[in-house]
């Protein structure tokens, strides 16, 4: 596969992922998602996400109604002010990732970093595409089961529930922004949790999922840094990655 050598020579498939990865924030898979198959950095195959998550429980199985409970409580226990949060937290983008965590983001004034984990997240988005053609597990609150899951206000994802998006796109950044800035691991990973846990909360996904996306997006960051060329990419934009995140 061809290798970008070159800043100019990257300035194409920059133009390009900006478009995809607008598309990629929104709940339901795009379309021209779903057509596109070339990824950036990774050879096709390159992170076996079914073998590595498995599948869902069965829909009628124990394990599935253990878990639609779950969910149910957790719905029907929110706060308005948690139903706050997990609302803005379905805006599935670096800067939100890192406002819930606390951790002051410049990313308007650093346009490299903004650009290298836009496309870690359409390289994930890519390879998360493959497996979810595998599954069909309806959303918790499209689920009836004596009682419905009563979702957050406002738009409702689509599409099979199995691995989370979210969840995944979390573990992604933690692996990476925690390469880049060790320092903030702790916060990075208690925010994965409550990422996730938004998910929850809204009655969008149930527990298996987040554990499933959680995997994902990790062994999609540690192929990343495998990557001769994404590692190239990310240890010149470290500093400034740091410098972004308020670290020295």
């Amino acid at each position: 596969m061809h290798r970008p050598a070159s800043r100019p020579a990257l300035s194409g498939l920059r133009a390009s992922a900006l478009g995809f990865a607008a598309a990629l924030c929104l709940a339901a898979a795009p379309a021209d998602a779903q057509q596109r198959a070339n990824l950036l950095w990774l050879e096709p195959g390159k992170v076996d996400l079914a073998t590595l998550i498995g599948l869902p429980p069965a829909m009628n199985s124990p394990e599935q109604k253990r878990e639609f409970d779950e969910v149910l409580q957790i719905a029907l226990a929110r706060t308005p002010e948690r139903e706050k949060a997990a609302i803005a937290d379905q805006y599935q983008t670096l800067a939100r990732f890192l406002e819930g965590a606390g951790i002051p983001f410049a990313g308007n004034e650093h346009r490299e970093v903004r650009l290298l984990y836009r496309e870690a997240q359409i390289e994930l988005g890519i390879v998360l595409l493959g497996v979810r053609r595998l599954t069909n597990r309806q959303r918790p609150f499209t689920v009836w089961n004596k009682v419905r899951v009563k979702p957050c206000p406002g738009g409702r994802p689509e599409g099979t529930s199995f691995p989370a998006g979210h969840a995944a796109t979390a573990a992604l950044y933690a692996e990476l922004l925690g390469t880049a800035a060790p320092e903030l691991a702790g916060k990075l990973e208690e925010r994965v949790k409550d990422y996730g846990e938004s998910r929850l909360v809204c009655g969008f996904h149930y527990r298996s999922d987040l554990a499933a996306g959680d995997k994902a997006g990790r062994a999609v960051a540690k192929a990343l840094l495998a990557d001769r060329a994404f590692r190239a990419r990310f240890d010149e934009t470290r500093a400034e990655t740091r410098l972004a995140l308020g670290v020295k």
